[in-house]
């Protein structure tokens, strides 16, 4: 048993005297005391002590006011210790920003006065943090700095530390040293009578066997852990190890012994509340079910996936809002204890508040001031669009330049402002159409296309005004990556279906789809989320012409041959667009290449493209056959967008299998 370890048992131990003898005496004396060093240490141990018994906030409050006293004493070393108990308990809560914070500057701390010891503690806790926040290879470096510190001074193994490194390596895919570190842990821990370790390493070993289909061999492992683990004292150790005995079975196709297991770890981890391993229960269930054929089973399932997926995300933004805070009043803490650091004196603190608050007066009358020369400055000198400031022009296309603007009395409320371009402003048809994207969009409230925040007109410029959106279009996504994954693609293509199929239900007509008219920009959590864009030359259905009949609008690549021959435009020629852009977004070229013009419309006309399943084999079939729908030749043979939704869901959910993720111990 290391060092670290006899001391958490000599907290508990503590604990429970305290509990027993002196429980309130024993608050009261820590905030009687005069001896402010020996509050500091007992503050520290009670801080353990109700963190081992659940009552984090007791812990919290204990580890403030040890950090507290040593920060006015001065006592480095306190310090680190009060620091580095701050930091475990925010790792325990799942703050983890926070908790990097306080371990950082722990380490710091440690590395100026060069103390092995409290450098090895330090290393372990960062390597646990690092570990949770998934960054494995920095958290494997923190654990053989720890083990070289160990190794140094001549110490025993710390069990933590070892089994961590073993942890490590099964995440980063080196079985082989995960192997070794696990067994060393299952050695150390039998010499030390740890029961916890001993049962966690049987168990992880098991699951590396199982990541490696040695699978009977996995289950041998396992049973050993679950007969130490099928008690109440180990109920989270219990949930891996009947989680893993379920992969082992599924992968060995015994789907009735899997479908045991994870109904087992299912009733413990909603005891446990564990989230994470519900929505990775979930997704097993789902692939179960499809491997079995039981389609709606595999779908409910992905839908319960989603759903926990989407509350985890829920809960962590809360968790970031909460975690900014705490930081806020830590940060106001600090600044506390600067000014009691200067002056005890009470009354100078009063005199220097007010000093404070007169030079808070004074800067925010200088930040008003400034705000109001800004102004006057912006009105006076800088060119703008009504309330809008250009900034920079980001953009032109066939209608109007669109330029990256502020408002006037805000630099960080951004938008994109569309304005007709002078040549064409004369003209009265293209005036009517500029205004007609405006009212378009209006009425096409959906998170997949670009909102709009006014339109109107100033000093007889028309313009309009949207969302501003930081990404890429995804022209320049194929450009860049040829063929794009493909879950990425299912992704892409269900919520650009989505927003043609909304468009279409509102009677509208957008014109002009192609990879340039589609944006991809970062936002729930997303890489790909989707905005439709560029209704210039959309129409709403049985809505009077307003361009010439022997104009082609939009890119020729995209344009269905119907339009070409007699300039007849439907529904059903969205869909032919919408298919070239799958076409190109799939297989990383266009269906119809040519040198010129003419020949691309020859082609267009003519003859049929050649099937994107065999440019790319792993295009499921159905979505093979959809794509050469979407491309008929004759109109009325195309699906409509509604009905692609569908079909691409049901592909994407029924046919596309998500790639396996490895799960371990926590």
């Amino acid at each position: 048993m290391d060092r670290y370890e006899k001391k958490i048992i000599l907290l508990v131990i503590f604990l429970v005297y305290i509990t027993a003898y002196a429980k309130g005496a024993m608050d009261q004396k820590v905030r009687e005391t005069d001896d402010r060093e020996e509050k500091a240490k007992a503050s520290i141990y009670l801080h353990f002590a109700y963190n081992a018994k659940g009552d984090l906030k007791k812990s919290l409050k204990y580890s403030k006011e040890a950090l507290a006293i040593y920060e006015k004493q001065g006592d480095r070393l306190g310090i680190i210790d009060a620091m580095n108990a701050l930091g475990m308990y925010y790792i325990n809560i799942d703050y983890l920003d926070i908790a990097q914070d306080y371990l950082v500057k722990s380490l710091k701390i440690c590395e100026e006065l060069n103390n092995k010891d409290k450098l090895h503690t330090s290393y372990i806790h960062l390597g646990i943090l690092y570990y949770n926040l998934e960054e494995f290879s920095k958290a494997l470096a923190y654990y053989q700095k720890a083990q070289a510190i160990v190794k140094e001074l001549k110490k025993p193994k710390s069990i933590t530390c070892c089994f961590y490194t073993g942890l490590c390596y099964q995440k980063l895919r080196n079985y082989r040293e995960a192997l070794e570190y696990l067994q060393e842990t299952r050695a150390l821990a039998k010499n030390s009578g740890n029961q916890y370790y001993i049962g966690a390493s049987l168990s992880n070993i098991g699951n590396v066997y199982v990541n490696l289909n040695q699978h009977q061999l996995a289950l041998t492992y396992l049973f050993q852990a679950l007969k130490i683990h099928d008690n109440e004292k180990y109920k989270k150790a219990l949930v891996y190890t009947k989680y893993y005995i379920g992969n082992a079975y599924l992968k060995m196709k015994d789907y009735a012994n899997a479908l045991s297991y994870y109904n087992q770890t299912t009733k413990f981890a909603e005891e446990l509340n564990d989230k994470k391993t519900l929505e990775r229960l979930y997704q097993h269930y789902s692939d179960l079910y499809t491997d079995t054929g039981s389609y709606k089973k595999a779908l409910d399932y992905y839908k319960l996936y989603s759903k926990t997926r989407e509350s985890i995300l829920t809960e962590r933004k809360m968790k970031q809002i909460a975690e900014l805070e705490i930081r806020f009043d830590t940060e106001k803490r600090e600044k506390e204890i600067e000014i009691l650091k200067k002056d005890n004196n009470i009354q100078k603190i009063t005199r220097n508040a007010s000093v404070i608050v007169l030079i808070l007066l004074v800067v925010i009358l200088i930040l008003v001031f400034k705000k109001y020369l800004y102004l006057l400055a912006f009105w006076k000198t800088h060119k703008y669009i009504s309330q809008y400031r250009v900034m920079e022009k980001i953009g032109s296309g066939g209608m109007g330049t669109v330029y990256l603007t502020h408002t006037a009395n805000n630099k960080n409320q951004l938008a994109a402002v569309k304005v007709l371009k002078e040549e064409l402003a004369e003209d009265k048809n293209n005036r009517r159409r500029f205004k007609q994207e405006g009212t378009i969009i209006d009425k096409l409230e959906h998170p997949h296309i670009v909102k709009i925040y006014e339109r109107g007109e100033y000093e007889g410029k028309l313009y309009i005004a949207m969302e501003y959106l930081r990404g890429k279009t995804l022209a320049q996504k194929i450009k860049e990556e040829k063929k794009i994954d493909l879950q990425e693609c299912f992704h892409i293509m269900i919520q650009i279906t989505d927003a043609l199929a909304f468009i279409h239900s509102k009677n509208v007509l957008h014109r002009d789809l192609k990879p340039a008219n589609i944006m991809l920009i970062e936002k729930d959590y997303h890489s790909n989320f989707v905005k439709l864009l560029d209704f210039g030359v959309a129409l709403m259905k049985f809505q009077t012409r307003l361009t010439q009949t022997d104009i082609r609008v939009g890119t020729i690549a995209f344009t269905a041959p119907e339009y070409i021959t007699n300039n007849l435009y439907s529904p059903a020629c969205d869909i032919y667009s919408l298919g070239m852009v799958f076409y190109e977004m799939l297989t990383g070229k266009s269906a119809f290449e040519a040198e010129i013009l003419t020949a691309v419309v020859e082609k267009i006309l003519r003859t049929s493209p050649r099937e994107p399943g065999k440019l790319r084999p792993d295009i499921p079939g159905e979505l093979n056959r959809l794509i050469m729908q979407m491309l008929s030749k004759v109109p009325a043979q195309r699906p409509p967008a509604a009905n692609i939704v569908t079909t691409l869901k049901k592909i994407y959910y029924m046919g596309f299998k998500y790639l396996e993720k490895e799960e371990t111990i926590q």
